[in-house]
């Protein structure tokens, strides 16, 4: 099992898709990571068969909010099965949510020593190092940047979530890394993905930026270094930013003929896209009212590009409060990992995943990020080994406490 992990890393952004699907949701691919990992669930469903001992789902701080939000997700789209709203696509779908869990407790499962984990995360950002080349590799072409094997249209959003959260696991690596090759390796790797990113043209990806950014000052202690950097990208951004950048950002705020989109009956001047979204959104929220308990189950209602909405009409308010409390428990346990890591990698590792996640809070703002197959599965791996960093390090605090107190009690007697 541990080798098919090696290849599941690689496989999440490298692999090839069978099938046909849209941006807008329809359509569905079989993925190579898909057959590897039911092979890496079968070996350990066959492993626990044999070994009682080790249960079918290690226990972890996280347990709780997985197992509601998957339940929800479930039974909100059985609901809407029953009420013939739903076809088989729905549970498709919910299949796959539970395939990011999956990913996570296979590697709760195999990872069991600190050289492990740093072995792992060394892989991934081998991977990203790859993904952040072959972006860069598509801007002579024009156009916006998108991840390998995505179809015709491509999906440069999914790119920009995928690239924001290891680019912030990578920063906070190097900002608590004492190797110089490391601190170099990771420089190079983090100006190549960060110009991927820019590349994307994705809005939902560029609001994440500045959370990151303030993340790390707040929890790094070198906080004069990127104060410095930061004033330096403010003072020479606007001269070397591409036009075409600038157009995007500024282009939001022009309102475009035939679009109109309005918040409490004053008019908002948005451009086609963002006026399209706010339209949806506004067509989500009276379409709740319809189903507001356990919404319209997964895959119920039309294609709505915002996880947030999306998520309340999908499952309703017991579906989106079990939700929000997966992703407080998320947040709470990624600071209580680097609270207590004894390391300067897991400090660093820990660090960059909750900059991250935060930028992912925003990401989903106009994008569908945590039902991303290629966001997600990167996503709940690197929780997986911050949890196995975390029980590590709770072990040896709980030894080093148990040995100050032998000795208080000797030094007593």
């Amino acid at each position: 099992p541990p080798i098919s992990l090696y290849f599941l890393i690689f496989s999440m952004l490298l692999s090839p898709e069978f099938g046909d699907r849209s941006t807008q949701g329809g359509g569905v691919t079989i993925r190579l990571d898909d057959l590897i990992l039911a092979l890496i669930s079968f070996s350990w469903l066959a492993k626990s068969s044999l070994h009682k001992e080790l249960g079918l789902f290690p226990k972890t701080p996280l347990n709780r909010g997985i197992t509601g939000y998957v339940m929800i997700c479930l039974f909100s789209t059985v609901l809407g099965g029953l009420f013939g709203k739903i076809n088989i696509s729905g549970f498709m779908f919910v299949l796959k949510y539970f395939e990011y869990f999956m990913v996570f407790y296979m590697a709760v499962n195999f990872i069991n020593t600190r050289k492990q984990a740093k072995l792992f995360l060394i892989l991934i950002l081998v991977t990203y190092a790859i993904v952040s080349l072959y972006a860069l590799s598509q801007l002579p072409l024009g156009g916006r940047v998108s991840t390998p094997f995505e179809g015709k249209e491509g999906e440069p959003g999914t790119l920009g979530g995928y690239l924001i959260l290891l680019m912030s696991v990578s920063i906070g690596v190097l900002l608590t890394s004492e190797s110089r090759r490391v601190k170099l390796l990771l420089t190079g790797i983090i100006v190549i993905s960060f110009i991927a990113l820019m590349a994307t043209q994705s809005r939902a990806t560029w609001m994440g930026l500045p959370v990151i950014y303030i993340c790390f000052i707040a929890m790094s202690k070198k906080r004069l270094m990127l104060l410095g950097v930061l004033v330096a990208i403010i003072a020479i951004g606007p001269f070397i930013m591409p036009e075409e950048y600038k157009e995007r950002y500024s282009g939001t705020f022009k309102k475009e003929k035939g679009y109109n989109a309005s918040v409490g009956g004053k008019s908002l001047a948005l451009d086609s896209s963002a006026t399209e979204r706010v339209q949806s959104w506004q067509g989500t929220l009276k379409d709740f009212k319809n189903h507001p308990i356990f919404g319209y189950g997964i895959n119920g209602y039309w294609f709505i590009d915002g996880q947030y909405f999306r998520t309340l009409v999908e499952l309703g308010i017991v579906g989106m409060s079990l939700f929000m409390f997966m992703l407080y428990q998320i947040g709470r346990f990624l600071l209580a990992a680097h609270r207590i890591a004894s390391d300067n990698l897991t400090k660093g590792l820990t660090m960059g995943l909750f900059a991250g996640f935060l930028a992912l809070l925003v990401h989903c703002i106009g994008s569908n990020t945590f039902i991303v197959v290629r966001i997600m599965e990167p996503f709940w791996f690197l929780m997986g080994i911050v949890v196995v960093l975390y029980q590590i390090d709770k072990k040896e605090s709980e030894v080093v406490s148990n040995e100050l107190n032998t000795q208080a009690d000797v030094a007593r007697c």
